[in-house]
């Protein structure tokens, strides 16, 4: 079985973050009822957009700073990957988180908030990342 990998990634993004998806102002993001990405879990829902509005955590226990740590390489094919939708002034972006340092940026940067984050793999019979990027 082949190790998968996003060093290439990181390599190219040395911010630790690459867009997955265009940002969007609210009303679109609303209106297209988020990125329309497909093969994910989410694992976390802000009070902004969860059902109960609470804060919603997939597995309980977590809290927004320890959600998740980034994986840079498996032993086989299976790598999950971690995606954060986030809003700042006025536009909702969707970016694949390629280092622990650029998370904890984001969920220390007061000028922004974390709509959801979501995990997927970045391989599984076919490659998940390239699935939901933009064309």
């Amino acid at each position: 079985m082949k190790a998968a990998s996003i060093m290439n990634l990181i390599t190219v993004n040395p911010c630790g973050l690459l867009e997955i998806k265009p940002g969007m102002t609210i009303p679109e993001y609303r209106e297209n009822f988020g990125f329309g990405l497909k093969k994910i879990f989410t694992i976390y829902q802000s009070e902004r957009i969860s059902s109960n509005h609470k804060n919603w955590f997939a597995f309980p226990g977590n809290s927004l700073e320890t959600l998740f740590t980034v994986q840079k390489e498996s032993e086989n094919d299976l790598l999950v990957v971690y995606i954060v939708e986030t809003i700042k002034s006025g536009k909702v972006y969707c970016q694949l988180i390629l280092s622990d340092e650029a998370y904890q940026k984001i969920v220390n940067d007061k000028t922004q908030l974390v709509l959801q984050v979501h995990q997927m793999y970045s391989k599984f019979w076919q490659d998940h990342i390239a699935l939901n990027m933009a064309n």
